[in-house]
């Protein structure tokens, strides 16, 4: 149950976030583009980035993807078929020389680089294939993602030069950039050795992005084993680099930073290559080279790199999703309370009881009252008149008939009553109606037939049952001890025809009267008791139906506090600022919707067959059913309406002024408070992902982007926001739909002695190669190095 309703949640929330999709030529990428992912470590980043870009882009599964690793990492990780994969050799032993030796094996393995080279040549023919995707085919960009600490990292720019060389046989124009992931945060307790590695990898950088860098080496070998160089001539590597790191710039270690960086990598991508919308020009504001200019300037032939940061302001899709499936569980079962506050009447006329209806059925078990006729055959003993005078009519009975008499009642009318009393299967007809004529019912229910069963003090039908006999009982005492007192009187007492000087006679119409007043009266004696146990038979089976209905309803409150408990975890895990008033605000949005749905498809919304249907019937088979038609109701009646579907600034600040009263109108909060905090969060949280050791230094340069509906008051606030700090020249990706809105932060101009953790991680380093181990293929000389493999 916990895991459907978190699935519920996710899904939603994915289908929040790609409204924006439903917008053609909206968040397109314009040119083909390739990601290139090299190393082990690489993995979740190309899980994440994939799942990004698809969500993200209209044409995002026209995205190619290569991976170089030495483990079977993306056939075990990886559930999409556009991976390709370049199988490095396997390197195992001392990790001292695991570097050299990955990157001797390399070209060592001809069949390896022949794999290779056949994987480059394939990449092109994918991209052939997705050329629909694209609107132009003119340039090419590749994203190269490399973890720093990666021992992989040792044969950048092998691979990434053997990919680029095969794809420019198809495209003029590649622009490669690096975007270089960098774990300060260590678990394994592996932190030296990490850092020593990393701290290798960004001085090869340094070097690879050098003015005068060149490579030569055989590395693209044909089918025929026949070896072709890959070469690069006196120019950086990358166009441009990107140093993403799991701290900010204040030094501080931030949750999720990782996978901010694998979203700052699909944004950028995004930015740099995104398919011209063709609105105001001012929405696209991103210039790569203008960019890349502004870094480089005053810093001579020193390569500069650049960083991002990255936040997001959303709608908490899953709080809210969960919120509102909540509001229609609580809507259910408000419902079906509601449906058990009948009237007493309308309740027993359900059930085909009352008093009346009641005793006409008991009555109708006894026979008939003529029978007792027969009685009149019964032989009486020879006693005279005057004998049985003084006597009681008890005493008289015993000189007549000794035990005849009551031995013929007891199999003529006792017997025979109780035997149709035992016929009667009350529990098979009390469910039978239930089922037949309010279980199902969209205007009573399971939960009204529950309530009704209750064998609690107030329930209904128990009420009533005990009113009936408690009022059977009464006249049950009533007629014994009439009959008793009746019993006790003599026979000269008594009103019965007397015939003159004919004693036997005289006897006969005695006979007949006593068979009349005391069998008679015993007759409905015997009425009221069957009265009695057929009351008794409906409780029993009222109370049998009822604790039949036990497990559904525990299923039914079971199913409420999961839903409920879901839900208040899922808001106590929303920002404090942007979770406000969920449950306060979806609990009147619910209620006003269901209340439309039920004005619209009728009174038996939301039981009917366009509703839930019989709540009854799918607990039968457990929960699950019935949250299944919960959530279908969220999805197809809820989520389309207009109050799920506001703007994302629209939507907070309605929520955000649900619960101030009319009197306390100085409460609201208004837009501008609300633009004022949303852009605050959105600034705190955009701070670049890398510590760089001098702060303000001088040729430090930003950009902002804001990514979401580019004609909202929100986004030109920020803007102009942007503007007043002069913080850095602002920019928006209009993405009407989106359910939040995201900053995108980017800032270079800035060496690798800069960076705190280079500079951390050179004493590891030192000491590290002080103590035998080796790090690089060929000792790095630094920005004036050139590697000439052939």
């Amino acid at each position: 149950m916990h895991d459907r309703l978190q699935a519920f949640a996710r899904d939603y929330d994915a289908e929040a976030d790609r409204l924006a999709l439903r917008y053609d030529g909206q968040s397109s990428i314009r040119h083909p583009l390739v990601f290139l992912f090299i190393g082990d470590d690489c993995v979740e980043a190309l899980n994440a980035i994939v799942g990004k870009n698809e969500e993200a882009w209209h044409n995002g599964k026209g995205v190619v993807y290569v991976h170089a690793y030495t483990e079977r990492t993306v056939e075990e990780n990886s559930d999409t078929g556009r991976v390709l994969g370049i199988r490095l050799p396997m390197i195992e032993g001392e990790r001292q020389t695991m570097r050299p030796r990955l990157h001797r094996q390399f070209y060592e393995n001809t069949p390896g680089l022949a794999e290779a080279s056949r994987v480059a040549r394939q990449v092109g023919e994918r991209i052939a294939g997705y050329g629909h995707a694209y609107s132009s085919f003119q340039q090419l960009h590749i994203a190269v993602v490399a973890a720093a600490h990666d021992r992989c990292s040792v044969l950048l720019p092998e691979i990434a030069l053997l990919l680029k060389t095969s794809l420019a046989d198809s495209f003029k124009q590649i622009q490669m950039d690096l975007y270089a992931l960098m774990r300060e945060k260590r678990e394994d307790g592996d932190y030296g050795f990490a850092s020593a590695s990393a701290a290798a990898f960004l001085r090869e950088l340094d070097g690879y992005q050098s003015r005068d860098y060149r490579f030569s080496a055989p590395l693209h070998v044909t089918g025929d084993h026949i070896r072709l160089p890959v070469e690069h001539e006196g120019r950086p590597l990358f166009d441009l680099v990107y140093l993403l790191g799991d701290k900010n710039e204040q030094g501080m270690l931030v949750d999720g930073s990782m996978d901010a960086n694998y979203a700052i990598i699909s944004r950028l991508c995004l930015l740099k290559n995104r398919k011209q919308p063709g609105r105001d020009e001012a929405e696209e504001t991103y210039n790569n080279q203008r960019f890349k200019q502004h870094i480089e300037a005053g810093r001579g032939q020193e390569p500069v790199y650049a960083t991002a940061g990255f936040s997001r302001v959303k709608r908490p899709n899953a709080a809210v999703a969960l919120s509102a499936l909540h509001q229609t569980m609580r809507q259910i079962v408000s419902r079906l309370k509601e449906q058990s506050a009948v009237d007493r009447r309308t309740m027993l006329e359900l059930w085909g009881l009352d008093a009346a209806a009641l005793a006409r059925r008991a009555d109708a078990l006894v026979p008939e009252a003529d029978k007792l006729e027969e009685m009149n055959a019964l032989l009486f003993a020879d006693v005279s008149l005057d004998e049985l005078k003084r006597t009681s009519l008890a005493e008289a009975e015993q000189w007549l008939y000794a035990r005849h008499a009551g031995e013929f009642f007891r199999e003529h009318f006792a017997v025979p009553a109780g035997a149709a009393l035992e016929k009667l299967d009350t529990e098979r007809e009390v469910r039978a109606t239930a089922e037949r004529t309010m279980m199902h019912h969209p205007d009573y229910g399971l939960y009204g037939v529950y309530a009704w069963t209750s064998t609690q003090e107030d329930g209904p039908l128990y009420q009533e049952l005990r009113a009936w006999r408690k009022d059977v009982t009464r006249q049950l005492e009533q007629g014994r001890l009439e009959l008793d007192r009746l019993l006790q009187e003599t026979v000269d007492m008594q009103p019965f025809r007397r015939v003159p000087l004919m004693k036997r006679s005289t006897l006969k119409h005695f006979a007949r009267y006593l068979f009349e007043s005391v069998y008679g009266r015993r007759l409905e004696l015997l009425r009221l008791e069957t009265r009695l146990a057929l009351i008794a038979r409906y409780e029993e089976a009222f109370a049998r139906l009822h604790a039949r209905l036990s497990p559904l309803m525990e299923r039914l409150s079971e199913l409420d506090k999961q839903i409920a408990e879901a839900s208040r975890r899922s808001v106590s895990e929303a920002d404090d600022y942007l979770g406000r008033n969920i449950a306060e605000y979806y609990a009147v949005v619910v209620d006003g919707l269901f209340k439309e749905l039920q004005a619209r498809r009728g009174d038996d919304f939301p039981f009917g067959e366009r509703g839930i249907g019989s709540v009854a019937e799918l607990l039968e088979n457990g929960a699950e059913p019935l949250l299944e038609r919960l959530i279908a109701i969220c999805r197809n009646d809820l989520f389309p309406s207009a109050p799920f579907l506001q703007s994302f600034e629209d939507e907070l600040i309605h929520r955000a002024n649900v619960t101030v009263r009319f009197e306390d109108r100085d409460r609201i909060l208004s837009k501008e408070q609300l633009y004022r905090e949303l852009y605050g969060t959105l600034k705190e949280q955009a701070a670049v992902h890398i510590e760089v050791y001098n702060y303000t230094f001088r040729n430090r340069y930003e950009e902002h982007y804001f990514f979401g509906d580019g004609g909202s008051d929100f986004i030109r606030y920020a803007l102009a926001a942007e503007l007043e700090s002069r913080g850095g020249k602002p920019g928006c990706v209009h993405e009407p739909g989106k359910s939040g809105v995201e900053k995108l932060t980017l800032m270079g101009g800035f060496r690798i002695e800069d960076v705190l953790a280079y500079r951390n991680g050179q004493k590891y380093y030192d000491s590290y190669r002080a103590n035998g181990f080796e790090f690089h293929a060929a000792e790095p000389g630094g920005r004036d190095a050139a590697r000439d493999a052939t």
